[in-house]
């Protein structure tokens, strides 16, 4: 492979290439808008699109100032570039960290990529990926943010570089605050009768039930309920959604940051769960052990009462518009990202009014909040292409579950995180 010496002059915002002397491309037995690996004699290294220009000087490359920054290499150095003849095509998901470095909130940073993805899908156009990768991104309309790669699917090998090609394909990118932020969540669960049904298998959870008994008031009511998740054990699909939600809850409460829950049951009708004259719940102050303990037996004692029917599409338009009782937060003066989970076990039979197909529903709100993130989680027969559908179309994701280690496992990553997937559209839509 050939490999020649290059010195690196900085010449700030090209879109993120570089420009080479025709006779350099030459030297390189490369073609324009192929690509180029840049390494320093410290080994780092950084890959760029190249085209030509007689007015580069021979035996120098001008770079990107973006391109410069993630790689470590300055304006002046010395490196050796060498052609790229194996990139990793057909990348169909990247997973990017978002990092705000001029002071502001990360939920501030969060809020303005989720209306404004465009210009973030601008910024990755034309760009190889890499591991490591870090992208200054210092002309942000929000404030310098950092961009980091953190992966994609499928995986790049080190060393080499995939690249994201928005013309043959939509690529998913999925958008991770790097720092931890706040969010709202709007949980909401199907109390359908099946949901009684005892087929979760209950394995790997002890870790877990040890978390919660340190974080909650013991009492009768908690330690029976907790009684029930032995080892090996099957409970229903309830006891397992009831032991996720409080899982979840406790998990918000120990951040201590003040984030807001709300809670919709459903099976032929949906009703919102109160704490008192309360529908949000604080994960603060003296509300927050009482929510956990009234949210069980509220949950429990739906299942009993509820019918055979499914009125998911009620449930969903609901729970989107259950967003507007969210206060805001004072730091960013307006209301958090907020994650909405439905959980379900059947297929939608009933709409009353609404259709019963919830994917209208979905695809009308989704349009109208794009700060919001929705996710689909099945249990036993509920309808799995549907509910993998509402995912995508949320800007989330969706999971089936079949025991409560992986029911539990989801909920303790989304208690935490908070991810929005969108997708890099092909040109010929933009």
């Amino acid at each position: 492979m050939t490999r020649i010496p290059l010195n690196v002059v900085n010449v700030g915002n090209i879109e993120g290439r570089a420009y080479l002397h025709t006779q350099d491309i030459e030297k390189l037995a490369i073609n324009e808008f192929d690509y180029v690996k840049m390494v320093t004699e410290w080994e780092d290294w950084g890959a760029v699109q190249i085209l030509s220009s007689d007015e580069v000087e021979q035996g120098t490359i001008a770079v990107d100032a973006s391109v410069l920054s993630s790689a470590n290499i300055s304006d002046g150095d010395a490196v050796e570039v060498e052609p790229i003849n194996n990139a990793a095509a057909g990348i169909k998901s990247i997973k990017l960290g978002i990092e705000p470095l001029a002071g502001q909130e990360v939920e501030e940073t969060i809020l303005w990529i989720a209306t404004e993805f465009e210009q973030l899908s601008t910024l990755l156009k034309n760009r190889p990926v890499f591991n490591n990768l870090q992208i200054a991104w210092e002309d942000c309309p929000i404030g310098n943010i950092m961009v980091r790669f953190l992966g994609a699917d499928p995986p790049i090998p080190d060393g080499n570089i995939g690249i994201v090609d928005p013309t043959g394909r939509e690529v998913e990118i999925n958008i991770i605050p790097f720092t931890e932020m706040s969010f709202n969540a709007v949980l909401v669960l199907d109390v359908s009768g099946s949901m009684s049904k005892k087929d979760m298998k209950v394995k790997n959870i002890s870790g877990a039930l040890e978390g919660l008994k340190k974080g909650l008031d013991e009492s009768d009511e908690l330690n029976l309920f907790i009684e029930k998740f032995q080892d090996g054990k099957k409970v229903s699909r309830v006891d397992a959604a009831a032991m996720a939600i409080m899982l979840f809850m406790s998990l918000k409460i120990a951040k201590g940051w003040g984030e807001q829950i709300q809670l919709l049951t459903f099976s032929g009708e949906v009703e919102r769960y109160s704490l008192g004259e309360a529908n949000v719940i604080s994960c603060v102050g003296e509300t927050k052990k009482a929510g956990i303990e009234s949210i069980i037996d509220h949950v429990v004692q739906k299942t009993s009462e509820s019918t055979g029917l499914t009125f998911l599409s009620g449930a969903l338009d609901q729970a989107y518009k259950s967003i507007d009782s969210f206060d805001e937060n004072p730091t960013i003066q307006k209301k958090n990202p907020t994650m909405i989970i439905v959980l379900t076990d059947g297929n939608p039979n009933k709409g009353n009014g609404l259709g019963v197909n919830p994917i209208p529903i979905v695809k009308q709100h989704v349009e109208q909040h794009p700060e919001v993130v929705l996710y689909a989680i099945g249990l036993g027969e509920a309808d799995r292409l549907m509910l993998r559908k509402i995912g995508e179309m949320g800007r989330g994701g969706s999971l089936m579950a079949d025991d409560l280690e992986t029911l539990i496992d989801f909920y303790d990553s989304l208690a935490q995180n908070f991810q929005m997937v969108v997708k890099m559209k092909k040109e010929s839509e933009e």
